[in-house]
């Protein structure tokens, strides 16, 4: 009896050592939720938001300032009302031009005068003409009075004397009207300089007083981000192609924009679910809904894939959320109750069987048994067959598998 008792303890510890030293490398076959995710990191963005433009002026083309550097701004997030000091834009070109326009008002306003004084004096003189003209038709017409006593010769010089001088006053009146039109053409143009340096001068004292920015609502302020997607900052140039400054977004409305490589978003469209994870918020679960997916991908900063934009509506559970916070967006492209599922480390393939995987059976004996698969996802693949829940696998192929049984599957 003893030395049976010492065989039985040893067959048992055997068992049990073999036991605990192999089911680190052992998994089980489970049956329940198989889930395909689509992942992505994103950031809160507000669907609906209020503009914070650089000053109307500036996006004329008239003003001729290409763009404006940012001087001040307040910090980002501070809460503000309509009216309220947001940023200050550089003075220093405006001022050049001001200084310049002023110039340039003061020489037309030289030009009008100089243009009315020319005017004056050239007509002035052609009227001097025009009375001299007159003076020698009236003249004319005398001598063609008294001729009548002279011989017809001499009758006949008058009368030619006097319709010369006739067509010549005819003349001079003719270009006296083209000289009054081409003088009044040349004052309406100094005029018309005149007026538009004064404009501009105004448009540039307007846009002085415009550099500093204010809030056109109430709101929280969100910096603007340049073309090249980094945040606009004291320093930072804005211009009539890129006036955005900030944002005062509605809360109501944030949703998380998230970027999705071009092999998953085939996978991905409107309506589905998404868990998402602020990180603002690392312990709190958020659920979000799918409601645009991009339909022209675009090229990943630093990387080599395109993605496409997936917008997110997110349900705040109760929680104040703010634009520019990250999340971690896992979209559920696939959901399957009851489904059978093993560790993707336990599946191996190779040119004859296929998939397969290392089956244990009793206490140590394994075999190959073949599977067919249906989906995978990161960490599982779902089984269609040859394997059943509770099955047990092993995550790593035996050291010595030559002589181990094949199972494969019945058609």
């Amino acid at each position: 009896m003893p030395f049976a008792a010492v065989i039985i303890t040893l067959i048992i510890y055997r068992i049990t050592a073999f036991d605990k030293g192999s089911e680190p490398e052992v998994a089980r076959v489970e049956r329940g939720v198989f889930e395909v995710i689509v992942s992505g990191t994103g950031e809160l963005e507000a669907l609906e938001s209020t503009d914070i433009m650089i000053p109307e002026v500036l996006v004329d083309r008239s003003v001729r300032i290409r763009n404006i550097s940012i001087t001040d701004i307040v910090r980002e997030g501070t809460v503000v009302k309509k009216g309220d000091y947001v940023a200050t834009l550089d003075p220093a070109d405006v001022e050049e031009r001001i200084i310049s326009a002023e110039d340039a008002v003061e020489m037309f306003l030289v030009n009008l005068d100089n243009a009315k004084i020319d005017s004056s004096l050239v007509l002035s003189s052609a009227r001097d003409e025009i009375r001299q003209a007159r003076d020698l038709v009236l003249d004319r017409e005398i001598r063609v009075e008294q001729s009548v006593y002279e011989s017809v010769a001499v009758q006949r010089q008058a009368q030619i004397s006097l319709e010369t001088s006739r067509r010549s006053l005819e003349q001079k009146i003719r270009n006296y009207s083209q000289l009054v039109r081409r003088h009044e053409l040349f004052i309406e143009r100094a005029k018309e300089n005149l007026k538009d340096q004064q404009e501009q001068l105004e448009m540039l004292v307007q846009l002085k007083r415009d550099l500093r920015v204010v809030a056109p609502a109430d709101g929280l302020v969100v910096y603007a981000r340049d073309n090249d997607g980094t945040k606009v900052r004291i320093g930072s140039y804005v211009s009539r192609w890129s006036p955005l400054i900030a944002t005062l977004p509605d809360l109501s409305t944030l949703q998380s924009v998230v970027y999705v490589k071009e092999i998953d978003i085939a996978k991905v469209r409107s309506g589905m679910t998404v868990r998402v994870t602020i990180d603002a918020f690392p312990e709190e679960p958020f659920r979000g809904v799918v409601t645009r997916v991009a339909n022209v991908g675009q090229e990943v900063q630093g990387e080599f894939y395109s993605a496409f934009k997936v917008e997110v509506k997110v349900d705040p559970a109760g929680k104040v959320l703010l634009p520019g916070m990250t999340s971690t967006n896992n979209i559920v492209v696939e959901s399957i109750r009851e489904a059978i599922t093993v560790p993707r480390l336990a599946v191996f393939k190779n040119d004859s069987l296929g998939s397969f995987v290392y089956k244990r059976e009793g206490i140590s004996a394994v075999v190959k048994q073949q599977i067919r698969t249906q989906g995978e996802n990161d960490l599982y693949y779902r089984i269609e067959k040859g394997l059943e829940p509770g099955d047990k696998v092993m995550l790593h192929s035996p050291q010595s598998e030559e002589k181990l049984a094949v199972r494969l599957l019945e058609n």
